[in-house]
């Protein structure tokens, strides 16, 4: 039974509780079967092409969530955007649990096999997930007002980030353990169980968003339709593709899905290299890489209630400026380590830190940006596209590695430059280019001027409604 509009306080309020304990019962079981324990579990395989095969699993979920944008239908076909997700979730998961133990070594003929089976399960399983969010992120839309909307996201992000770190500790000390303790095992045992955890966690956090009140809005005879779009006269007969090409017509909308897709394309490229430099040049096992991303989720575990404030007084755009520019600087530590002072990419992560801001901004703008009654198709285009643009560079700065692996390059001044490093320099460049594209990004309601007539920040006035 779909609630009167509108949905009483005591719900909603009750429905965001169930929001942070989903996030953060999902975020713990995503912790242990994270994708530096699947990368690991792929090297173990010893395929060829090692980094072009690094770039398909850090891409691959990302290049078939193109198909995301079949949400809005999907949803529409279902009849409830609670019912889609909840089905979908459960699906994505029992895919995953499938995963340890059909790509394992030595399961399939060859490991060619066992890597392409590990890729083709690893991305039906984002696929389904991909789906089920779409229609999470526009059922949130509506059970969140957007004046405190920032402020959720971010207590929402915290939780999540918290889970997530303390699941990813749980799984790296399991691994090292068992080295530890058999060092006689084959070492792609040692990740069949946090994998497994994981997805019992993630089942766990369905419970929550079965909870969560279902939203109909004022005059909707069922819970979502993309038919609502436009009058009825005006409506084409029978096209139901044609809200999908609505995000790409509204011009506010396409200047965030341009900065999205920057950020994204230049986000990829580095991803295989600096997988590949900190296993195999660096050597720091799985336990050191889920150390590394445990404390940056702590840190933002602190940040992100801040940023999601910030967001609700300044606007989006200064939240999300201050965060690129910080990010963008993670390749430079990179680019100074090496296996003599290996422990420069550790400031990588602490600047990555400011990732919160771009969690809690960058989603938050996208549902501003959004309109309320019909907001599907505009969700399922932003993710769709910048995930094929983060999927494209990832799988292109993979194969560009195993091409350019055994070339250096000596700089005027001396120094020898090889694959990771020039990669690694571009990466910096690119991302501090995407502040320049940032710019263009409006605001249409509550939009901070950057450069009033008066001293200070002035806030134009809101939209009556």
């Amino acid at each position: 039974m779909v609630p009167p509009y509108p949905l009483p306080i005591v719900a909603r309020r009750r429905g965001r509780r169930m929001a942070y304990w989903n996030g953060a019962l999902w975020a713990l079981g995503n912790g242990l079967a994270s994708t530096p324990l699947v990368v690991y579990l792929a090297l173990e395989l010893d395929a060829p092409a090692l980094g072009l095969g690094t770039g398909l699993i850090l891409a691959a979920p990302s290049l078939v969530g193109v198909l995301r944008m079949a949400a809005p239908a999907l949803v529409e076909r279902s009849g409830s955007r609670k019912k889609f997700c909840l089905r979908a979730f459960v699906v994505s998961l029992l895919l995953l649990a499938l995963l340890p133990f059909l790509a394992a070594p030595g399961r399939l003929a060859s490991p060619v096999a066992s890597l392409a089976t590990l890729v083709i399960l690893w991305c039906v399983y984002h696929l389904f997930q991909y789906l089920a969010t779409v229609a999470l992120w526009s059922w949130l839309a509506d059970l969140v007002p957007l004046r405190v909307r920032g402020r959720f996201l971010g207590r929402r992000e915290r939780w999540m980030v918290l889970g997530e770190a303390a699941g990813m500790l749980t799984a790296g000390l399991y691994v090292w353990g068992q080295h530890a303790l058999r060092p006689d095992q084959p070492t792609s045992l040692a990740y069949v169980p946090p994998m497994l955890l994981g997805v019992a966690f993630m089942l766990a956090a369905v419970v929550p968003l079965a909870a969560m009140p279902r939203v109909k809005e004022k005059g909707d005879k069922s819970n979502y339709s993309c038919r609502r779009v436009l009058p009825r006269a005006d409506r084409p007969v029978h096209n139901w593709t044609y809200p999908l090409f609505l995000p790409f017509a509204d011009a506010s909308f396409r200047r965030l899905l341009l900065f999205g897709c920057w950020f994204s394309f230049f986000n990829g490229i580095t991803q295989s290299a600096m997988m590949l430099y900190t296993a195999k040049v660096l050597l720091f096992g799985v336990l050191v890489v889920l150390a590394l991303k445990t404390a940056m989720r702590i840190g933002q575990w602190g940040v992100s209630p801040a940023a999601g404030r910030l967001a609700d007084r300044l606007g989006n755009r200064p939240v999300l400026m201050v965060s690129l520019l910080l990010v963008a600087q993670g390749p430079l530590f990179y680019l100074m380590a090496s296996p003599a002072h290996p422990w420069w990419i550790a400031g990588a992560w602490l600047v990555w830190i400011a990732y919160a801001g771009l969690n809690v901004a960058l989603p938050n703008l996208m549902l501003k940006l959004s309109p309320r009654d019909a907001n599907l198709p505009y969700i399922a285009a932003y993710y769709t596209v910048t995930g094929l643009c983060y999927a494209a560079s990832t799988i292109a700065g993979g194969a560009l590695h195993d091409r350019l692996r055994y070339v250096t390059l000596e700089l005027p001044w001396g120094v020898a430059w090889d694959a990771f490093a020039w990669l690694f320099f571009a990466g910096w460049i690119a991302r501090m280019l995407a502040a320049v594209v940032l710019l263009s990004v409006i605001e249409e309601k509550g939009d901070i001027l950057l450069f009033p007539r008066h001293h200070g920040l002035m806030r134009r006035p809101q939209e009556k409604k």
